[in-house]
Order: C-alpha cells, then structure tokens, then sequence
C-alpha cells in the first residue's frame, strides 16, 4: 500500500486533550511507556512555556503519525516532548524532524536549543549527538523511603510561589534545568514553603504521590544545615514524597543522606548552541 508523505503542521491546529491523545498514541513502545490526559497535558506544558505554533504534528494519510512539542523563553527553546508511531521509526523520520526543528529555531533567532534524554534510549542520544546535541549534566530522581510521623512545629510557612521564584531569579549565577526554573514553578498547582527566611520549597501537594519540583536556599544560607532540615520536614509533612526528575545529579548526597532513594530512571540535559 502506497502511503502518501509525512507533512507537519503546527501543533496549534489541536487543543490540549486531542494533542495528549495524540502524544499518548506516538509514545507506544517507547523504552519508557508514556500516557498523559488532556487536563494535566495544559497544565504541565503551559508551565514549561510551550508554544503550539511552533510545536509540530507530522500527518501520514491525514493520521498523526509524530508530534514535538516545543517550548520557548527568550531566545532558548527546548525540546519538551518528541514521538514517532513505531510504523515510521527506523525509517530516518526522527533525523529529517529534528532537523526541521532545528531550522525553524534558527529562523526564530534562538541561540540555544535543550532537550532531556532517558539514559539507555542510545538510539535517540545518537540522534540528538549527530545533530549537534550536547551532554550538560544528568538529571536524577529521588523517592522518600519510609514514613515519619508528622509534628506540627510551625517551621514551615507557606508563601505565595511567585515570591520563591522571584527571588531565585534574582539569584544570576543559578543556571536550572528548564522544568525546576523558576519560570516553570511559579506557574505549576502548588505550594511554596519557606523555613527560617532562607530555604524555599515547591510541592505539588497530591494525595497519592505529592511531588517535590524545587529545593533552593539562599547563597548565604548554604552550607548551614538548611537543606537538609527542610527535606526532613517536608518527608513528615507529604508521607510518599518524591522528586521531579530533574534534579542534578550532584544534588544526590543530600537526598540520600535525608532517607531519600534514587530512582534507575536518569536523564541526560543536552545542549544545542545554535
């Protein structure tokens, strides 16, 4: 059967439950399996800055066959989400889109491109390496073992997320992965803690599995304990906390020292300077 060509359209044609649809169903058969609803796909990509225009659905007999979402800020983009249906992999697909991809950034004047990686997916880390892509550093995850009992002390206070943001944001040498920016966590459904005026905590508090996104104590404050004190209230507070996966891997002393356990899951940060 005679198929017609693969053409891609913006991704802004579709509204957010068709396009986590469409992104459940590129995913099959990935190294790591993929679902997502079209409530929490506009949540979480909306945090990331994704921009639909710019993002791209690749249509085969008018039926989506790939999908990259794109997010940007300022003059970097990234590369949030990347499927192809298993019918077109091997086929040299993900090189010709990446490459339209790359193309199109360059037109925008975007300077630098990111993308996240799982570790063992090598097929896709020589993809990314042959056009261009960098390894920056690995990103890791982690997952409260255990249960603590909960002691109310009145240590931890909650503030308005924005404030935590701003002032790491003001904070110039702090160079974040793209999900634990302050940029994403002052847009996501959470909460925000601080612990004696110096060391910030961001918790998306859900019952099942509440989710640690970003750990950040003042510069002047480091080195005095904080961090780890406030992991240990945070391990009481959400029983079955775990870590977004984007921490730095160079975090992982501190988390394992306060009975956190790493996930096997890791990612590479890659770079492309355009």
């Amino acid at each position: 059967m005679m198929h017609s060509p693969v053409m891609g359209k913006a991704a802004a044609h579709w509204n957010s439950y068709q396009l986590a649809d469409i992104l459940s169903h590129c995913f099959e058969g990935y190294l790591v399996s993929f679902t997502i609803d079209g409530a929490t796909f506009a949540t979480r990509f909306s945090s990331e800055d994704i921009s639909l225009n710019d993002s791209v659905v690749w249509l085969q007999d008018g039926e989506p066959r790939a999908l990259a979402l794109i997010t940007r800020r300022g003059q970097s983009c990234r590369l949030a989400a990347f499927a192809i249906r298993p019918e077109l992999r091997g086929q040299g697909y993900g090189k010709q889109f990446i490459g339209q991809l790359i193309d199109a950034a360059r037109l925008r004047g975007d300077k630098h491109f990111w993308l996240e990686v799982i570790v063992g997916n090598d097929s896709g880390i020589a993809l990314y390496e042959r056009m261009g892509f960098v390894r920056q550093q690995t990103l890791v995850c982690f997952h409260a073992t255990g249960s603590r009992a909960f002691h109310p002390t009145g240590e931890l206070m909650e503030i308005d997320p924005i404030l935590m943001a701003k002032l790491m944001m003001s904070d110039s040498p702090l160079r974040l992965p793209w999900l634990s920016a302050a940029e994403s966590l002052y847009k996501l459904p959470g909460k925000a803690f601080v612990l004696d005026d110096v060391a910030y905590a961001m918790v998306i508090p859900n019952l099942k599995q509440p989710k640690l996104r970003m750990l950040y104590v003042d510069p002047s404050a480091r080195g005095q304990g904080k961090a780890k004190k406030l992991l240990t209230l945070l391990h009481e507070r959400f029983p079955g906390l775990s870590t977004a996966g984007s921490v730095p891997e160079q975090a992982a002393p501190l988390y394992l020292s306060c009975g956190y356990q790493q996930d096997p899951i890791t990612q590479y940060e890659m770079l492309l300077k355009l």
